[in-house]
This record gives structure tokens, C-alpha cells and sequence, in this order.
């Protein structure tokens, strides 16, 4: 697991089904601890920020974009979709009122005040329960799903920061994403370690199913972090669109 560095905690909360969560400030710098154990640091910003630009790469001819961010973090990943001229609207879910509140408080100025922006609309909870929910009670302006999906709410599928988030990433998980997007729309998951039977499981549900590798620096280390983008085909299948992973260098 990735290791922090020493600095100055600025707050520490217990979350509702009792884990700590701190804020840790080091020089200019911020790092986010979930029981004890290193989350994110707002000085090593690069892979969050590709999540979201190479979710949009595909989807870069149209001016309607929808996006859903599970996962906040810091913001970078939503200032970056903010970023992309064809974005109209963008959900955000965060399961922690938490790191909502330092993003209002300690991040506006890593993110440019993303949340403030008019096309951000803010929801709380968990992934799967908030698919669930849409189901008895819809959003209207995206009641056919989104264009994009982007998940960041775990060190990647193998390594659930909530012993929950383990049903995201099975077939049947997969399954509640494809129903969120429109045909055509792109599914991207951000993970710090590779995942290759993920790879295989996500090539039996989406088309063109791509593993992109983010080079990153962890202090004065080298690191890779891993991106995993398909999209939902335009009809549904039946079966698996015949088509492995492949590797990038982003």
C-alpha cells in the first residue's frame, strides 16, 4: 500500500459504520487517510485527471454529455470532466459527507470550485444503492443513463476500500453499470494495481475494452496506476463481444 509521508492532521472523523477518516496537510499538500492507511494526495493528481479525459475521448464529436463521478476524492477527476467542452451535466456520488465537506472547505482551490458548478449535481451514498434507488425514483434529465460512468471509490477492483464495494466489480455488478449508460456510453475504472481477471469479466459485458497504463510519481518514486474503459454497445448482447484487453501507454 502506498506509504504517506509525515505531516500535520487537520481533522479526523468516525464515519457511521465506524472507520476513521483524517486530513492530512504536508507543506502545501493534502493526504486523506482511511484507517490509517494512505487514500489520496492532492499533489499526485495525474491518473485521476486521465480517468476523466480518457473517458471522454470517445465521446468527443457530441455536445450532450451526461457523466456520473462515483467518487469524489479531491475533485480533480471532476474538474477535468468540468473541463470537457462537451459535457452538460455532470452527477456526482460520494458516500462521505466528509470528504464533501473538506472539498468545500480545504479543496476549492486544488479543483477551481468544482462543486459550485451549475451543471454538477451532488448526491450521497453508495454505488449500488444509488442505482437501485433510480429505479423507483428516476432523474429525469438522465432517465435513459448517462454517457459516462467514471468509478473511483477503491484502490481498484481487487483491493474495495468497503468490503461492500466488492459486488461493483462482479458480472452482475458489471451488469448494473452497462444498465446506467446509454448504447455507446463509456465505462472508466481507475485502480492503483493491475487487474487482469477484471479485464476479462468487463470484455464479456462491454466492446471495446481497453487497459490503460498512467505512468505517476509517488513522492521521488515511479509508479503506474491503471485505467479500464469500455463502452455499452448499441444493441444488447447476448454473450461477450469476442474482444480481450488491450494495453495502452497513456
Amino acid at each position: 500500500m502506498r506509504g504517506m509521508s509525515v505531516g500535520e492532521t487537520i481533522d479526523r472523523r468516525v464515519t457511521p459504520d465506524g472507520h476513521e477518516i483524517a486530513l492530512i496537510k504536508r507543506g502545501d499538500a493534502f493526504e486523506i487517510v482511511y484507517d490509517g492507511n494512505f487514500l489520496m494526495a492532492s499533489d499526485c493528481r495525474r491518473s485521476e485527471r486521465s480517468l476523466a479525459e480518457l473517458a471522454m475521448t470517445p465521446l468527443s464529436q457530441r455536445n450532450d454529455v451526461t457523466v456520473l463521478v462515483a467518487g469524489l476524492g479531491m475533485g480533480h477527476t471532476l474538474r477535468a470532466v468540468l473541463d470537457a467542452p462537451v459535457v452538460v451535466r455532470v452527477d456526482v456520488l460520494e458516500i462521505s459527507d466528509t470528504v464533501v465537506e473538506w472539498n468545500r472547505e480545504h479543496f476549492r482551490g486544488l479543483n477551481g470550485d468544482a462543486l459550485a458548478d451549475p451543471r454538477v449535481h451532488l448526491h450521497t451514498g453508495d454505488l449500488l444503492s444509488f442505482l437501485r434507488q433510480l429505479q423507483y425514483t428516476p432523474i429525469e434529465e438522465v432517465k435513459d443513463g448517462w454517457l459516462a460512468l467514471l468509478l473511483d471509490v477503491d484502490n481498484g477492483p481487487s483491493w474495495p476500500t468497503r468490503p461492500q464495494n466488492t459486488a461493483i466489480y462482479t458480472e452482475e455488478g458489471l451488469g448494473k453499470l452497462e444498465g446506467a449508460l446509454r448504447p455507446g456510453g463509456v465505462l472508466a475504472v481507475w485502480s492503483a494495481q493491475r487487474e487482469v481477471e477484471f479485464v476479462r469479466r468487463m470484455s464479456a459485458r462491454f466492446i471495446q475494452v481497453a487497459e490503460l497504463v498512467i505512468p505517476i510519481d509517488i513522492g521521488d518514486q515511479a509508479g503506474l496506476d491503471y485505467i479500464y474503459r469500455g463502452r455499452r454497445a448499441a444493441e444488447k448482447r447476448a454473450g461477450g463481444n469476442g474482444q480481450g484487453g488491450k494495453i495502452a501507454q497513456a
